[in-house]
């Protein structure tokens, strides 16, 4: 994982000339859990678009955060479990180790 490392200042994102954007999905939330101590990058329910690359999931936030993207590289994500409860909304929960120098 990466923090404000992949994010324009108009909005966008930023992605290596070796990958592409195959989806993109607007309006999603994130929130952080089990981090101990908690930087406050990481507090609270963040909203934003998330981009799906071959290699990664790219979070970037809407407004002024102090986290303003967040990635998770696929071979960093472990436990991933997707949720499809009857009522509320679809969400994927999983676990995301740091990466070195991120």
């Amino acid at each position: 994982m990466a923090l404000n490392r992949n994010h324009s200042e108009g909005g966008g994102v930023i992605v290596n000339n070796s990958e592409n954007v195959l989806m993109t999905y607007d309006h999603v939330e994130i929130t952080f859990s089990d981090i101990e101590p908690m930087p406050d990058a990481f507090k609270g329910t963040k909203k934003g678009s998330v981009f799906l690359t071959p290699y990664r999931v790219i979070f970037v936030s809407k407004g002024k955060d102090a986290m303003q993207s967040f990635v998770m590289p696929f071979y960093l994500l472990k436990d991933c479990e997707i949720k499809q409860p009857v009522f509320g909304a679809n969400y994927i929960r999983g676990t995301v180790k740091a990466e070195a120098g991120g």
